[in-house]
């Protein structure tokens, strides 16, 4: 059967350190962004679709765990103060109410006015973006592959246009599809997923506007065809070159990843950026009250009510 795939882009409206050569215009903006993906954040309601440690009698999940671990979430996002949250694996778009009801005090009145969620139909878990700044237009894009295999549960690509004091920046939010059955048999809807990011790259930047890609890519930055070029490091399947923050100007990775997996660190985590967008600083933040002594990420427990998340957050400051 000869291969076929669609994009389908449903429109939805609501809600490093790097030693980097900045070239930045007088007119440029900058903006920080945090990508985190927050391990299973379920809420207090059981809808039968949670994993099933959250399910199981004993795990005793319940609305004060979850409103813990709210708190939590809460107490990072202050601590590392981005102007852009990008968050994966939140259940539901209500909860974006719950995350910015603890995020207001009278100590603390640096609000996200704006947001956005999507989900895949039928699927636990979505993604999430608070935001300071407005968000003019906001998107999806799945992919509907007829190629001789069952396409598996497969989460769109958000993409978010926002107004960064008059000036567009393209937010690109990904969650590609887990190694879960196999890493080599899995590889195959990464790369459709790859290409498709590739592309909605290439569009927005054929438009002159600056694009930041970021999120949990299930696939480490190791992975990506790295090409060191004037503006750009790394290629995407599908043509996209994009700069990614992991390397330094030497090619050298940064020595701490971002998931800490059989005794090793993965960088699955990414940034990605392109059309003149700059990272001025970088870091997996590896130092905060979700961090062990050793730096390594404090999963959560479901039950135990303890921990954080299986992988660390990244923080990126971006001129454009």
């Amino acid at each position: 059967m000869a291969k076929k795939i669609v994009s389908v882009v449903a429109a939805v409206f609501c809600f490093f350190w790097a030693a980097c050569a900045s070239t930045a215009k007088k007119d440029s903006r900058t903006v920080s962004v945090m990508n985190w993906n927050v391990e299973t954040f379920f809420d207090a309601q059981k809808d039968g679709t949670e994993y099933k440690e959250f399910l199981n009698p004993k795990t005793q999940w319940s609305k004060e765990k979850y409103e813990d671990r709210l708190d939590r979430l809460a107490s990072v996002i202050k601590t590392l103060n981005c102007d852009v949250i990008v968050l994966e694996e939140i259940e539901k778009a209500g909860q974006i109410k719950d995350i910015k009801n603890r995020l207001s005090s009278f100590f603390w009145k640096t609000s996200y006015k704006y947001s956005f969620f999507a989900i895949e139909k039928g699927a636990a878990i979505g993604c999430a973006v608070l935001s300071r700044y407005p968000i003019s237009k906001s998107n999806i894009h799945s992919l509907d592959i007829q190629c001789g295999k069952k396409q598996p549960s497969m989460r769109p690509i958000m993409r978010v246009e926002l107004d960064i004091k008059g000036k567009p920046l393209v937010l690109l939010v990904n969650h590609w599809k887990s190694k879960a059955g196999g890493a080599k048999e899995s590889d195959v809807w990464r790369d459709y997923q790859e290409k498709l990011l590739s592309r909605l790259i290439k569009e927005s930047t054929s438009e002159g506007k600056a694009v930041v890609a970021c999120g949990d890519f299930n696939r480490s930055i190791e992975e990506f065809r790295y090409e060191k070029k004037a503006e750009s490091n790394v290629t995407l399947k599908g043509g996209a070159e994009v700069y990614s923050p992991w390397y330094n100007d030497s090619g050298e990775l940064l020595e701490t990843g971002s998931y800490f997996f059989r005794g090793n660190w993965e960088r699955i985590d990414n940034f990605f950026l392109a059309g003149g967008a700059v990272a001025t600083k970088f870091k997996a933040e590896n130092s905060g009250e979700w961090a062990n002594a050793e730096g390594k990420p404090r999963r959560y427990s479901a039950k135990t009510g303890r921990g954080y998340s299986d992988h660390l957050p990244l923080s990126c400051k971006i001129s454009f």
